[in-house]
């Protein structure tokens, strides 16, 4: 079988489609990347501004509230962001965790939360590398503490506990954090409602200079370019 030039480039283009499809890296995802305000993230001093800020209409009526953050640790450097939704964070470590937190929120403005019918998860990420698959993160399911109004903390991928194998409470990701690699890091909070996801709040960190395709990507990328060099030399012909 034979394909004419622009077939054979249709053909490239739907597979790439097909793999960015099965691919389902996270991406920043926010109503707001703002000021979260009457957040605490559990804590005093812990900065809110800026988080990404999503909220939902329940079908009681209420309105949920799922903010997520990144946030220094102590000390440590702040962090910065590209306004929108992608900290910077400073690699290494001090006093056994990473210099930098993730922080969530979920409120619900009836005061519900353990009764509006929703249930959340927090998804996290061991992997340094770029655009690491929603699919390989760990999950956390945060519903059996979610309750009266609000729910908030701020925890640190070094702590152990996240490692842990806790059924049905926490699947972790495959492979060990390390503080001191460079890497983008991707965290989503999601709501669901029989199952269904309705609502996410999703933020990516990169420490130290993450900005950089993984080796698969580099290689997708030459197979296209060396195909597109090959229908050119066939259309030459």
């Amino acid at each position: 079988m034979t394909f004419a030039p622009s077939r054979l480039i249709a053909a490239l283009v739907l597979s790439a489609a097909s793999f960015a499809a099965a691919a389902a890296p996270i991406t920043p995802t926010y109503t707001d990347f703002a000021k979260l305000a009457g957040a605490t993230f559990g804590g005093s001093g812990i900065p809110t501004n800026p988080t990404a800020i999503t909220t939902y209409k329940t079908a009681s009526g209420s309105t949920l509230t799922l903010g997520l953050a990144a946030t220094q640790r102590y000390n440590a450097p702040a962090l910065g962001n590209n306004g929108t939704g992608t900290y910077t964070a400073t690699p290494g470590t001090a006093n056994g965790a990473s210099l930098w937190n993730f922080s969530y929120y979920i409120n619900d403005s009836a005061s519900n939360l353990n009764a509006n019918g929703l249930s959340y998860k927090l998804f996290y990420d061991f992997n340094a590398g770029v655009d690491t698959d929603e699919s390989a993160l760990g999950a956390w399911d945060l519903s059996i503490f979610a309750t009266g109004s609000t729910y908030q903390d701020s925890q640190n991928l070094s702590f152990g506990f996240l490692s842990a194998n806790l059924p049905p409470f926490i699947t972790p990701p495959s492979g060990a954090y390390d503080p001191l690699a460079n890497g983008e890091y991707s965290f989503a909070l999601v709501a669901y409602s029989n199952g269904s996801e309705v609502a996410r709040s999703a933020i990516l960190v990169d420490v130290g200079n993450a900005d950089v395709p993984e080796p698969a990507s580099i290689a997708l990328l030459g197979f296209g370019l060396a195909g597109l060099g090959f229908m050119r030399r066939k259309a030459q012909k």
